[in-house]
C-alpha cells in the first residue's frame, strides 16, 4: 500500500486562503468547507487517486475531528490517524508505520508544514509553508515520491509540450 500523511493547516489552508477567504477553518462543513484551498485539494485528491494512496490524517487535526468525516468532507480516502506520542509528527508517523495493526506499506509520503520529521524520514517529506500552502512545485515532488507522471493526474489527454500545455 502506498500511504500519504496529511496534515491540514499549512497544507490545505494557509495565510493566503485566510487573507482571501476571510479566515481559517475550524470545520470541514458548513461555511468552514469553502475556506479550504480547492486547488490543492484537487490536486492532492488526484494525485491519490491516480497512485492508488490512501491517506493517513497526521494532522492535529486528528485529535479534534473524526479522521473519517474529515476524509468524507475533504473526499479523500482517509482511512486512518496516527497516534499521539511525543508530540513530535515524526515520532507519530513512525509509530504508525510499525504498529501491528498498519497495513504493509510499499512506499509513504508526507506532506507538512512542520519539520519535526525524523532523519530516516526527509527523503520522503513534501514540506509547504503556512504562507502558501500546497503549491505546485509540492504536487510534483509528492506524484515522484508516489511513482507517478504529475501530468497524468486527473487528466490522460493533459502533456507538456515546450514551452507551454497544450490539449491534444
Amino acid at each position: 500500500m502506498k500511504v500519504v500523511f496529511l496534515d491540514i493547516d499549512g497544507v490545505l489552508n494557509s495565510h493566503r486562503t485566510a487573507i482571501c477567504y476571510g479566515g481559517y477553518p475550524f470545520e470541514v462543513d458548513g461555511k468552514d468547507r469553502s475556506m479550504f484551498d480547492e486547488v490543492a485539494l484537487g490536486l492532492i485528491r488526484g494525485i491519490v487517486a491516480t497512485s492508488g494512496a490512501k491517506v493517513v490524517l497526521s494532522s492535529s487535526w486528528r485529535i479534534t475531528h473524526r479522521f473519517d468525516k474529515v476524509g468524507q468532507a475533504l473526499e479523500l480516502p482517509i482511512i486512518d490517524r496516527t497516534p499521539s506520542c511525543s508530540g513530535i509528527r515524526g515520532d507519530e508517523i513512525k509509530a504508525w508505520l510499525e504498529a501491528e495493526t498498519s497495513p504493509a506499506v510499499e512506499c509513504y509520503a508526507i506532506i507538512d508544514d512542520n519539520s519535526d520529521m525524523l532523519g530516516e524520514q526527509m527523503p520522503f517529506f513534501v514540506q509547504t509553508s503556512m504562507e502558501d500552502g500546497f503549491r505546485w512545485a509540492d504536487a510534483v515532488k509528492l506524484a515522484r515520491l508516489l511513482g507517478i507522471e504529475i501530468y497524468d493526474v486527473n487528466h490522460s489527454r493533459l502533456k507538456v509540450p515546450a514551452p507551454a500545455l497544450a490539449w491534444e
